[in-house]
């Protein structure tokens, strides 16, 4: 093809256009040939020397070539201007004797000699020094720069009336100090604008080098602190200062339940007004009865037990109503309960499809506050639910077992959150292969759980395992058999078990009574204290279902009877006609039980002034922590859960 003769395309010039990147360093180039004056100018009238303005340029064209993205979408002359202010602000911070000479008059010669230009330049910059630093960068401003005076309050962050008084006051200085008008004989400002980049360059360079160098050596710092005890050749480990308390304060050290930022409940959050008069007394049937060793002091009818009345048995400190409460009242503990989140969005026929998370629920004004302490994890490559929930002070255990209708022996897993926020594998089934989870107790030193044959019959045919939190990796498996359950307790876990089943205390026997003990540390033989021996013909219904203890306190449940017994004294009291209670929390002079077939009892009081009320639902658990009471409820109203203090 010739290519004279070939047709050319026709190209439209009201449609071409050809789109070039902006170019960063060549838009700073301008600016600064067009803007160098300008500040110069500025710098000499804020400064009154030449090599000074020099450097309060440089230095201004550095720092706005470090940020020239943000300077040039905006004003740039104006974004420079701010920064050169603030520079010569600091410049007068470091030296306040550039402020007024001694006696506040600038003297004059008023003899020009043939260096004209110069003795005006230096009148005018001598008179400008003369005046206060607010009146000197107020009259620049404002008559130099031709700022209006709102730019100029805006430009000093000060007011338009300050402005006014300050330019009133520097004019009439400056008129009783100058003798001609020298504005036009400030030196010119000669510069290279590429020497200017290149010197910005290079402080944007030895900036970012210094940085990564300071960074560099502060993750060092860093690392050696959070790493923890080091180890040193012919030393040992060594645990640098500051360490612990950095790991806290940057929250790498969780911490436990009693280090969540909580409020404490606020006293009359719902009973603000005077309480309703004195909480209810419940009627006793007074007696003097032995019951095997135990003498009864009385019975009292769960007939007679009243539904709890706020602001009357109880001071209510927040009640807040929700579409579901996952959470257990059982596990109160510093003004906070814990319980899982909702299994319901996560199940998919009859097992979950993701992990749980353990919550603390605490009040805070009119709603509840949640903290995620935990999470599930995997069993046997499925998700597990999280089962037999237990806490005690800071730390919290539970079983983590598969929801599966797969016959046999399901897989479990027993957790522990401890003191510090952790999550610890304390056992699983792969140690105890035929047996099933059961229930979990806790207190301060050790952590307690029974196992049960697949399917087991009714009765006390349970066996009790420990471990010592401060020493997990020792498992003590059959410590008791044949247990009929287990409960928490600050001292150590109190056990309910049949006579005969091998305990060192009162295990040996006949077989016919049902021994409580409370054992403080696993395997230690002086670490078990005989409380109780009941003969099992004396307990009206069966085996002992459910049993807590505090304080020389014990309460346990067998049937629809709840016995409360002081364990020194022994005396007690019988509480009859319930529904079967299957958890029993016991904190001082208060005793709780909750039933998965009726509501939850509250027993507080001493000999002679008792209350029983009860909290309706068709699920309710409550818990008790000295004073302090907790309850969750879940009917067809919806779910609730309450915080309050005990009256009586």
């Amino acid at each position: 093809m010739n290519v004279e003769t070939a047709e050319q395309p026709v190209v439209d010039p009201a449609r071409a256009r050809v789109l070039v990147a902006p170019d960063r360093d060549g838009e700073f180039v301008e600016f600064v040939t067009s803007a160098g004056p300008y500040l110069y100018r500025t710098a000499y009238l804020l400064s009154g020397d030449a090599h000074r303005a020099e450097e309060l340029v440089q230095a201004t064209f550095e720092r706005t070539y470090r940020a020239w993205s943000k300077a040039r979408t905006g004003e740039p002359r104006a974004y420079a201007r701010r920064i050169l202010l603030n520079l010569r602000v600091d410049d007068w911070r470091k030296d306040r004797r550039s402020g007024v000479t001694d006696d506040g008059v600038v003297p004059l010669d008023p003899a020009p000699d043939h260096a004209h230009g110069v003795a005006v330049r230096d009148e005018l910059a001598r008179a400008l020094r003369a005046l206060p630093p607010g009146q000197r960068r107020v009259v620049v401003l404002r008559h130099l720069l031709d700022l209006s005076e709102a730019q100029v309050a805006d430009e000093l962050g000060i007011s338009v009336g300050s402005v006014k008084s300050a330019n009133a006051r520097g004019l009439g200085r400056l008129r009783s100090l100058l003798t001609v008008s020298a504005l036009d004989a400030i030196p010119g400002y000669q510069v290279d604008a590429h020497d200017v980049l290149s010197t910005a360059r290079s402080a944007v360079r030895r900036r970012r080098t210094v940085r990564g160098v300071a960074a560099g050596g502060l993750a060092v710092v860093l690392g050696l602190l959070l790493l923890g005890p080091v180890q040193i050749p012919g030393v040992g480990p060594v645990a640098l200062p500051g360490s612990e308390w950095l790991r806290h304060v940057l929250g790498l050290d969780r911490g436990g339940l009693s280090d969540l930022p909580f409020p404490e409940p606020v006293d009359g959050a719902v009973c603000d007004g005077p309480l309703d008069g004195a909480a209810r007394a419940t009627p006793v049937d007074e007696m003097s009865a032995q019951w095997g060793s135990i003498t009864v002091a009385g019975v009292i009818r769960v007939a007679d037990a009243h539904e709890v009345t706020p602001c009357v048995d109880v001071a209510v400190d927040h009640e807040i109503a929700g579409d579901r409460m996952a959470a257990d009242a059982a596990t109160l503990g510093d003004g906070t309960v814990v319980g899982w989140s909702d299994s319901a969005a996560v199940f998919d026929g009859d097992q979950l499809t993701g992990p749980l998370a353990l919550r603390a629920i605490a009040p805070v004004g009119e709603g509840l506050r949640t903290s995620d302490v935990a999470t599930t994890g995997q069993v046997d490559g499925r998700w597990p639910q999280g089962v037999g929930l237990v806490r005690q002070e800071d730390r919290a255990a539970w079983f983590e077992t598969p929801n599966t209708q797969i016959a046999g022996t399901l897989p479990w897993a027993l957790r522990l959150l401890d003191e510090d926020g952790d999550i610890v594998t304390v056992s699983d089934s792969t140690a105890l292969e035929v047996a099933e989870a059961d229930a979990v107790a806790l207190s301060s030193e050790a952590v307690w759980w029974t196992t049960a044959l697949a399917n087991p019959a009714p009765g006390c045919r349970k066996t009790l395992h420990g471990a010592a939190v401060t020493d997990l990796s020792h498992l003590l498996a059959g410590v008791r058999d044949r247990v009929c359950a287990v409960g928490s307790a600050p001292d150590g876990a109190v056990v309910a078990y049949a006579e005969g089943s091998g305990g060192p205390a009162l295990g040996a026997g006949s077989g016919t009574s049902t021994v409580f003990e409370l054992i403080s540390r696993p395997g230690e033989p002086g670490a078990v204290t005989p409380l109780l021996s009941i003969e099992n013909g004396l307990l009206d219904e069966g085996s002992v279902s459910a049993v807590g203890y505090d304080d020389g306190r014990l309460a346990f449940a067998s049937g629809d009877v709840v016995y409360v017994v002081d364990v020194a004294e022994r005396t007690g009291y019988q509480v009859r006609g319930g529904a079967p209670a299957d958890a029993v929390d016991v904190s001082g002079e208060s005793v709780a039980w909750s039933s998965a077939e009726g509501p939850a009892h509250v027993l507080t009081g001493t000999s002679g002034s008792m209350s029983l009320f009860a909290v309706p639902g068709e699920r309710a658990s409550v818990g008790v922590d000295g004073d302090r009471i907790a309850w969750a409820t879940l009917d067809d109203a919806g779910a609730s859960m309450t915080f309050a203090r005990l009256r009586w």
